[in-house]
């Protein structure tokens, strides 16, 4: 593809960027990500690293620009703000996030400009796209959505998600997709040697997607998510308090013979201290009357500190708390609040005052240890680990209402999905107007909701103990791989560059 005009080269970039977004929910063309990525390789062998990083770049805006489009909606329609501003935000979002497939274009390039595509190359480009991931995961307080490896819940690369996590899995699939490229342009001895490393990568995947990291206890318990359907601009009216507590409430009387029973992110439009005298008791009262514990969102706030918080508590054989870690910028609190506080004159921000809580993310239900989430934490998969092996459970609530008729609920649901997997546990998810789901350890949907309906999941789960690899070492194992990979990668060009000098 070397030899195509440049801007034929451009629009192939844009529209493989685009199409990439169907490998994940709500389309789960999981195949995508083995086929687009292969394109853009291709597209940017033998071509100048300024030129593989533009294409990497307009890869980049399209894949980001449609599958991230869901935060225009949460701005502008949820938050207010005017339709400029909206817009502007979003594309400053998305020229950032651009860079990340344009760096992996241009520093491929700068390295393996001259070589065909071979194994060597393979490597090269599926550790610099995965470290990329990883450092768009963590920069700036990281945004890890989109990853290739969280589309593969349900694929023939299933297997490494407990081994290696969603960045091993994405390594995995960055690989195949190298290897489709040799084997159609390198030459016979590249194209066996390729065919036999793509057996081998989807066979230790299988073999380790049979493996039973996590032992299931004799126990069950019967759960129920209630998804009272409360609309975003209802939320926050004062005057629908006590309607949005009294649904909640009706719900749950409805499925009170459920073990445990559990509401999404600040189902209580409230703080603890302005209920715990008044709604909770009548909570405590289903509570002791059958037996049934309750998991429900609700602010706290810390009158020695002044801080606030987005919490949940159980309620129960025990009461416990949990206060979100993983802030979301711009919606839970404002960043540079000095230099960016103009922005609050601009977006209904109604929790832009929280703080992060602190500790592990656990707290009790029914007498177990439960990994608990809120919301936008779910994506970060280092920290849901941080409740292994206590957490015989886990369960996120969000209110996905804010992302409204748009890709991100189905997007969202699909990150909790690999979380699962990742953890060998169990994952209830909670959410103010869908989708609302419980997902069995292997990534398997056992009840879903609908979206933008009263409605109320009930399922069977058994509590699991035990580590899976990737609980037990988190991401630093596949980074520290990826990071010896590429050390040898350079090492391995500056051997070549040398040997063509002398």
């Amino acid at each position: 593809m070397s030899k195509l005009p440049y801007p034929v080269v451009a629009l192939i970039a844009a529209t493989v960027g685009a199409l990439l977004v169907c490998a994940f929910a709500p389309f789960g063309w999981w195949g995508l990500t083995l086929v687009c990525p292969a394109i853009l390789y291709a597209l940017i062998l033998h071509r100048p690293w300024k030129d593989a990083f533009s294409l990497g770049y307009v890869f980049g805006l399209f894949f980001f620009g449609f599958g991230v489009s869901w935060v225009y909606n949460s701005i502008h329609e949820f938050g207010h703000a005017p339709v400029v501003l909206s817009a502007f935000l979003v594309a400053l979002l998305v020229l950032f996030l651009a860079l990340f497939p344009a760096l992996t274009a241009g520093l491929y390039s700068w390295l393996y400009r001259e070589r065909s595509a071979d194994l060597w190359g393979v490597l090269a480009f599926a550790t610099l796209w995965v470290l990329s991931e990883w450092v768009r995961g963590w920069i700036f307080t990281g945004f890890p959505w989109l990853l290739v490896g969280h589309a593969h819940h349900a694929s023939p690369l299933q297997g490494i998600l407990p081994v290696l996590g969603s960045f091993g899995a994405s390594w995995a699939a960055l690989v195949v997709s190298g290897l489709l490229v040799v084997l159609l342009l390198g030459s016979v001895r590249q194209r066996l040697g390729s065919a036999a490393l793509l057996v081998s990568v989807i066979a230790v995947s299988l073999a380790a997607g049979q493996v039973k990291w996590t032992t299931p206890q004799k126990e069950s318990l019967s759960v129920a998510l209630i998804q009272a359907n409360i609309p975003q601009e209802l939320k926050w009216d004062r005057a629908q308090k006590r309607h949005i507590l009294g649904k909640y409430h009706q719900l749950s009387v409805a499925h009170q013979d459920a073990d445990i029973i559990i509401w999404p992110e600040t189902a209580i439009p409230a703080y603890y201290a302005s209920v715990k005298d008044t709604f909770i008791p009548e909570l405590e009262k289903i509570s002791a009357a059958n037996n049934v514990d309750f998991l429900v969102g609700l602010f706290t706030h810390d009158p020695g500190t002044d801080r606030t918080y987005n919490s949940v508590m159980t309620l129960g054989e025990e009461q416990s708390f949990y206060a979100k870690r993983h802030l979301v910028p711009f919606g839970e609190y404002i960043p540079l609040r000095n230099i960016a506080s103009f922005l609050a004159d601009h977006i209904v921000l109604p929790m832009s005052d929280m703080s992060s809580g602190a500790g592990r993310p656990l707290v009790r239900l029914k007498g177990h240890y439960v990994g608990a989430s809120i919301c936008y934490e779910i994506v970060y998969g280092s920290e849901v680990i941080e409740a292994m092996p206590e957490a015989r459970f886990l369960v996120n609530v969000s209110n996905d209402a804010w992302f409204g008729d748009s890709l991100a609920p189905h997007q969202h649901l699909e990150i909790a999905r690999s979380r699962a997997i990742e953890t060998g546990r169990y994952l209830l998810r909670a959410t103010s107007t869908g989708i609302s789901a419980v997902i069995d350890p292997r990534g398997a949907i056992v009840g879903q909701s609908a979206q933008f309906e009263e409605e109320v999941v009930r399922a069977k789960i058994r509590p699991y103990t035990g580590h899976t690899p990737y609980s037990r070492w988190g991401d630093s194992a596949i980074i520290a791989i990826l990071s010896g990979i590429f050390l040898i990668i350079c090492l391995h060009r500056w051997y070549t560059l040398r040997s063509v000098k002398h």
